[in-house]
């Protein structure tokens, strides 16, 4: 990161997207709108957007209309907190983002430990030892419980600038008012709840940041560089562009670079989604977290470190997940309503009946937020609790309540509505030989091979009990095939390219290859004295139940469903066909992805995203719900979505989204439950039948009633998916039914 000046900060960049840091705009619309007006009269600019919270400026633009610098140079035209950004400036280093995000969990923690501390000895004051305690707002425990809420009122405050009557207003409102009527212990127990759930949320941000820093670090293992003709292993951050690093079979490729020697294949999925494994030969580009399957190569590093294509997706996963729009949850607008109500209520109390102590009374019904609270974070918190019991792993309350939400459903393709493993679909024979007989040779050829397609050849045989015959020669073609010799004769096993290379039947195999190519397969030759023999077609194998999966979401309130992927043309419309996909876009990389979802969200729908690779990542962050594929997911993408599916169940996308609106629903009867019993509290408070401790009972007893409610989302059974007409569980877990 660099600094422009000291009031202004680049925080992270890459072509076409700059982050920026001002801390002028922290909770400060008006400060924040200037920029963007700014920058939407500009023309090049895709998309500006601003977070109050992190103070922080997104600037998305189209780099082939203008370039880096002619941002930077319209942003020095905005006066920031009271000056202009001077030119010239310096750039400097400054703090990591890391380090604010541990110092708002330290502080977080530090306030709830706090907070705990004083609860406790009132408690154990008044509670155990029944030794009265001052609660005035002049006495010890008011000018501390005051000065403690300070921080709270202030947010509450700021929210009121802004036009918005937040959960924060009403707190720090109820607060104020408790201390005032000399009821702080009162007001203790609502800094106390509150300063709970800041901690709990600042550190569930910080396990998603840390998770990410974290994968960056499991990159830096050990490699092998070329010094002196010798090969010499280092750690990969001791690696500087210009080393020559030699990657063998099995080994992740850690830096960006160009091939200058050698030939492998390699399986690039995490990073764009294709399916099969490709060939890389001199003066080809690796990326760092691909891997090499097959074959030895020496690539010259041309980007280390942070600097890698990968790095740079993780830190804009991280910046995504830092800038994504928050959402007002259910709690605020409840309570917005219960602020309303509460100061009508105990105003008109006290005009009508010109009684202190009935208006008190009625006050202290309403002012206490924690049936408000609760309403919302138990029933929350019984459905994230069933949801992990069903290995679904829910990061907040906002991602649950927002599934139910969206309209509009994108898939990835690979790993996500396909496993990674291949499957024979197609076997064509063209000599009459017993399809049994035409494997076996392939068998035979492959027996060594651990290629992706070569395994599924192996576990095809194994299937049908077909042994291997020994061959008396082997001959590995890098991404071509293998040539073996079995009792004599030649036998060859590959793509396209081998069969041309040995001038197979070539004609025969281009009309083959014209014929299936709409269907998506990776077909592999079988030839035998350079006469052809047959050809084998593979893909991915579906996700158990994923045209039931697809049917049912799409009757359940999407507008529209999407496949984006980055595998080929055919492979992805056959699929898309096949479910019914309303749109389908493939050949993307990971930054189209997420442009892509944004594109969708443009109209005001909301969009959820499933997905399992690196290449997908950036997409989920982008979109209002990310979904990752958990046990053969990538880290990163299970990071950066909002809800993981552990067990790679389809069926547990069903199951979130019926959870989400059952949620929602007992949120909203928990709501008309503390709202009842206040307005039950209220009317009596009122005619004078009801004392202030009374007024504290009703409390008790609503807050019971919503504990109880919300608990039974912890057995929360959705309406089956219907597989082949056959009623389903959604997912299954380990939980009561």
């Amino acid at each position: 990161m660099a600094a422009i000046n000291n009031k202004i900060k680049i925080q992270h960049a890459v072509t076409g997207r700059i982050r920026f840091k001002i801390p002028s705009i922290r909770f400060n619309a008006k400060a924040s709108q200037r920029f963007e007006d700014r920058f939407n009269e500009m023309n090049g600019i895709r998309w500006v957007g601003s977070n109050l919270k992190s103070a922080s400026l997104i600037v998305r633009y189209d780099h082939h209309v203008i370039s880096r610098n002619d941002v930077i140079e319209r942003l020095k035209g905005v006066p920031v907190a009271g000056q202009a950004v001077s030119p010239g400036k310096k750039l400097t280093p400054i703090k990591p983002a890391g380090a604010s995000r541990d110092n708002a969990l330290k502080s977080a923690l530090g306030r709830f430990v706090g907070m705990t501390l004083l609860v406790g000895v009132v408690f154990v004051r008044e509670v155990i030892l029944k030794r009265p305690l001052a609660q005035t707002l002049f006495s010890p425990l008011g000018m501390i419980t005051s000065l403690a809420a300070l921080p709270l009122v202030k947010k509450g405050f700021e929210k009121l600038k802004e036009g918005r009557l937040t959960l924060e207003s009403f707190l720090g409102g109820s607060i104020i008012a408790a201390v005032a009527a000399g009821e702080a212990a009162a007001a203790l127990e609502i800094l106390w709840v509150t300063s709970g759930g800041e901690l709990l949320q600042n550190w569930i941000t910080e396990r998603s940041h840390r998770a990410i820093r974290d994968i960056l670090r499991v990159t830096e293992k050990e490699t092998y560089i070329l010094t002196g003709g010798v090969e010499v292993s280092i750690p990969v951050n001791r690696v500087q562009p210009g080393d020559t690093v030699v990657l063998h079979t099995g080994e992740k490729i850690a830096v960006d670079g160009k091939i200058i020697k050698g030939e492998a294949v390699v399986d690039d999925s995490p990073i764009t989604g294709r399916a099969e494994p490709a060939a890389r030969a001199k003066g080809d580009k690796v990326f760092a977290g691909t891997f090499v399957r097959q074959g030895v190569i020496f690539v010259e590093a041309q980007e280390v470190g942070d600097r890698t294509y990968l790095a740079r997706i993780l830190r804009m996963v991280e910046d995504s997940l830092e800038n994504k729009a928050p959402i007002e949850g259910v709690a605020d607008r409840l309570a917005q309503n219960l602020i309303k109500a509460g100061f009508a209520v105990t105003l008109a109390t006290l005009v009508l009946t010109r009684s202190a102590w009935r208006a008190f009374t009625v006050m202290l019904v309403m002012a206490c937020p924690c049936a408000t609270i609760l309403a919302a974070s138990t029933a929350i918190s019984a459905a994230i609790n069933a949801a992990a019991r069903r290995h679904i792993l829910i990061k907040g309350g906002r991602y649950l309540e927002e599934a139910g939400r969206a309209n509009v459903i994108c898939f990835d393709k690979t790993g996500t509505l396909t496993t990674n493993e291949p499957v024979l679909k197609q076997l064509v024979n063209f000599n009459g030989l017993p399809e049994d007989e035409l494997l076996q040779l392939a068998y035979s050829t492959e027996i060594h091979n651990s290629h992706p397609v070569a395994l599924a050849i192996k576990s095809e045989a194994r299937k049908r009990g077909i042994t291997p015959i020994h061959h008396e020669v082997c001959e590995y073609f890098l991404g071509k095939g293998v040539r073996s010799e079995i009792h004599g004769e030649e036998v060859l096993v590959g793509s396209h390219k081998l069969m041309e290379q040995f001038a197979v039947n070539p004609d025969m195999v281009r009309t083959h290859l014209e014929k299936v190519k709409k269907r998506g397969l990776t077909l592999v030759f079988i030839a035998k004295k350079r006469e052809l023999l047959g050809v084998v077609g593979f893909a991915n194998q579906d996700r158990a139940g994923v045209v039931d999966v697809v049917r049912h979401l799409k009757n359940d309130g999407f507008d529209k469903t999407a496949m984006i992927t980055g595998d080929s043309k055919y492979s992805a419309l056959e699929m898309a066909k096949r479910l019914n996909f309303d749109e389908c876009r493939y050949s993307v990389l990971p930054e189209e992805k997420a442009d892509i979802v944004a594109g969708l969200r443009t109209n005001g729908d909301r969009v959820l995203m499933v997905g399992d690779g690196i290449n997908d990542a950036l997409a989920l962050a982008e979109a209002d719900i990310g979904i990752a594929m958990g046990a053969g997911g990538s880290e990163v993408a299970i990071e950066a979505a909002d809800i993981a599916l552990v067990k790679d169940d389809l069926k547990g996308v069903v199951y979130v989204r019926s959870l989400s609106r059952a949620t929602l629903k007992v949120v909203h009867q928990n709501f008309w439950i503390a709202t009842g019993s206040n307005i039950a509290g209220v009317t009596l408070g009122a005619l004078g039948l009801l004392s202030p401790v009374m007024a504290g009972m009703i409390h008790i007893t609503h807050t019971l009633g919503i504990l109880a409610n919300s608990s039974r989302l912890l057995f929360y059974d959705p309406p089956p998916v219907f597989f082949n007409g056959i009623a389903q569980p959604s997912t299954k877990g380990h939980g009561k039914k």
